[in-house]
């Protein structure tokens, strides 16, 4: 597993690296479809054939400094134990100012990730993009369950939750009266804009953690997911609300989780390569990487 994002040629070593990959391919806690631990090694391997050059920003993102870690040796089982672990690298990286980048695994990864952003950052918000709220208190026996991810993070920090469009009764009446409901992939295909500017005006901390669930994607850009609805974002949707949000707020760290590849089919691991790159060439344009 000593596979480099965009290749050997282009990794930089961790103390003169921006941006650090951390693949975590742990899917212990996935509940309908499973092969999210395949993720990231599939997305590290497509991101092999990005082109350098971000058309848009008109810049090569990469001269941020790109260090991707090895693989976990000996990933645990147990959810406890997946968690502290990604809380300790995530804790390391944010200690040495670097902008950490998770790749999942299932959702579950990002409690101990977001966790350690807690601690670190004296004031936090997290921008949840998931087709589904995740708001459970406990599912399938643990409290740290991907099903209960935002759960989690409402007890450290403000959280806003973007591209929902699957909730239980309960963590809808939950959210709805803490005053906190979601915005729905609906009304962001209604009015883009005015669905971000809502995102924008929820966000109440200048540093930010975004968590990004590959179902926030509509099935037919992202079939390869674990529990895919109808009626998600487009390419262009994500890339503007992520974008915004960019320009506003400094971004600490981000992950992006739950891709299970299908054999076969290759372009929702490029799309999430894709994403990740030019979430990096926003955040080395925006100044708001640490220093």
């Amino acid at each position: 597993m000593g596979c480099q994002f965009l290749g050997p040629s282009y990794a930089a070593d961790l103390e003169d690296a921006g941006f650090v990959i951390c693949p975590f391919p742990y899917d212990a806690t996935a509940s309908y479809g499973t092969g999210a631990r395949n993720g990231p090694a599939r997305i590290i391997e497509a991101s092999i054939q990005l082109e350098l050059f971000d058309e848009e920003l008109e810049t090569e993102p990469y001269q941020a400094g790109i260090h991707t870690l090895p693989f976990p040796e000996g990933m645990p089982i147990e959810p406890q134990k997946a968690k502290k672990l990604c809380q300790h690298i995530a804790k390391e990286l944010f200690g040495q100012g670097k902008v950490p980048i998770f790749i999942g695994g299932d959702h579950s990864i990002s409690i101990g990730v977001i966790e350690a952003a807690s601690d670190t950052f004296d004031r936090l918000s997290v921008l949840q993009l998931d087709a589904h709220t995740d708001m459970r208190n406990e599912y399938q026996g643990t409290t740290l369950s991907h099903a209960c991810v935002a759960r989690r993070a409402m007890e450290r920090c403000n959280v806003v939750q973007a591209a929902i469009r699957s909730s239980s009764k309960d963590e809808w009446n939950l959210l709805k009266n803490t005053g906190a409901l979601p915005i729905t992939a609906a009304s962001i295909k209604r009015d883009l804009k005015g669905a971000t500017d809502n995102i924008l005006s929820r966000i109440k901390t200048r540093d930010i953690y975004i968590t990004i669930d590959v179902d926030c994607l509509d099935p037919s850009l992202m079939p390869a997911t674990g529990t895919p609805e109808p009626g998600g974002l487009d390419w262009y949707e994500l890339i503007y609300i992520i974008k915004e949000v960019t320009r506003h707020h400094r971004i600490v760290g981000f992950d992006v989780v739950e891709l299970a590849p299908i054999p076969g089919i290759h372009y929702p691991e490029f799309i999430c390569a894709r994403l990740i790159y030019k979430m990096m060439g926003y955040i080395f344009l925006s100044g708001a990487k640490h220093k």
